[in-house]
């Protein structure tokens, strides 16, 4: 049975961007947003270490995005994300929250 585990980070309020979460070698594969959202749009950032981070890019360019629907798991296909199981990755809001949200990333093993 593969290993998973899930990593609650938080936007602060006034903030766009989480704090990291460790990877710990595993592929994300599912985003549980709070049942409130100020920014409609979500953007995921990677590391190789905490610090330094740089956007995640689709192969045409465009930036890795999801559309925020408060409450509900994004499904994420993880084999996108082989190249993060060695770092940490962190969820970018495109506005700046009111409050403090808590968001749940949902990882396994390849």
């Amino acid at each position: 049975m593969a290993r998973s585990k899930q990593d609650v980070i938080q936007i602060d309020a006034g903030s766009t961007a989480s704090a990291g979460s460790n990877t710990d070698g595993m592929l994300l594969a599912g985003i549980v947003l709070p049942s409130a959202m100020t920014g409609s749009t979500i953007t995921i950032q990677f590391a190789s270490s905490p610090g330094g981070w740089v956007d995640i890019k689709e192969t045409d360019g465009s930036a890795l995005s999801f559309t925020v629907s408060t409450g509900d798991l994004i499904r994420v296909d993880p084999s996108g994300f082989a190249f993060g199981s060695a770092g940490f990755l962190r969820v970018v809001s495109g506005s700046t929250e009111a409050a403090n949200r808590k968001i749940i990333l949902i990882y396994r093993e390849s």
